[in-house]
């Protein structure tokens, strides 16, 4: 029997204690902020969806209606964030997007994308017969328009534009043509003979090794990818790893000499070239014995 007393004098106490109204509303806060951060952790794992991630789908090339289906299919949102017109792409069809593919992202996420207009925009071409070629560079670059050819003819402005062309017809200002477009420059080359430097473009991403050759007065000749070059993102990561003319330092070329380009993805395949090498890289096969170089 003293243990059933004691007993029901432990349940007395016990009831006692919770009956308390000072105790009472401290268990009952105890337990609604239990209960809060409870739904809170339960609200943010759905939110964030957390560990739920997937692959971004593949959309360049793709027509946009096609990606539209295909990023709701993957519980993602598609946003258009640009649209260029590039004559050579499929009218409609999505160029890049960000985040690029295969990027792990959560579901319900925006991939941005730039589409390639089904009709060209038009917008006014530039004046820049008077600036030099890098200042002419900037402005069509800045206004929407790219460097096509370069041609030189003796003047006294070295490297001054002195005629611009669209398609072989003079590019008067303020005629309307397709943003894109690119405007051949036809530039002085000098009195005396000038020439210019070749540059070293090894290591070079395209656009960069590019941008190099148009600032040396040259013209961008053939551009070739090896194996490991299978998509369009895949251009934009390669690197130059041959050139020719080769890069040679105190050779110079005439004005508008072409280079051609080499480009991977096997960084073992790009030959490591200090600039007082002088280091043939080009493939013999493809040598133009045309191509005049000169070391001073």
């Amino acid at each position: 029997m003293k243990f059933d007393q004691l007993l029901e004098k432990a349940k007395s106490l016990i009831l006692k204690f919770f009956h308390n109204p000072y105790i009472n509303t401290i268990i009952k806060g105890i337990a609604a902020f239990a209960i809060i951060i409870i739904a809170l952790m339960i609200f943010f794992n759905i939110y964030t969806r957390h560990n739920q991630e997937q692959p971004t789908p593949q959309l360049v090339g793709l027509p946009i209606e096609e990606a539209i289906a295909t990023i709701d299919d993957n519980d993602l949102r598609i946003e258009i964030s640009d649209s260029v017109y590039i004559f050579n792409k499929k009218p409609g069809s999505v160029i890049s997007q960000n985040p690029l593919p295969s990027t792990m992202v959560k579901k319900n996420r925006r991939v941005f994308v730039t589409i390639n207009a089904k009709n060209p925009i038009k917008i006014e071409v530039p004046n820049v017969v008077g600036f030099t070629l890098r200042q002419a560079k900037a402005i069509l670059e800045q206004e929407g328009f790219e460097v096509g050819t370069l041609s030189f003819k003796p003047d006294l402005g070295l490297n001054n534009v002195l005629e611009q062309y669209y398609n072989g017809e003079e590019a008067k200002a303020g005629m309307r043509i397709p943003k894109g477009s690119k405007i051949d420059l036809v530039l002085g080359k000098g009195m005396h003979g000038e020439r210019t430097g070749i540059p070293l473009l090894i290591g070079l991403k395209l656009n960069d090794a590019v941008n190099r050759i148009i600032e040396a007065s040259l013209n961008v000749g053939k551009i070739r990818y090896d194996e490991t070059i299978t998509s369009h993102n895949d251009s934009l990561d390669a690197r130059v790893y041959s050139q020719y003319p080769a890069y040679m330092e105190n050779a110079t070329l005439n004005f508008g000499t072409r280079v051609d380009l080499w480009l991977t993805l096997n960084q073992a395949r790009i030959p490591k070239i200090e600039k007082k090498d002088s280091v043939e890289t080009t493939p013999v096969n493809d040598v133009n014995d045309d191509d005049e170089i000169v070391i001073e």
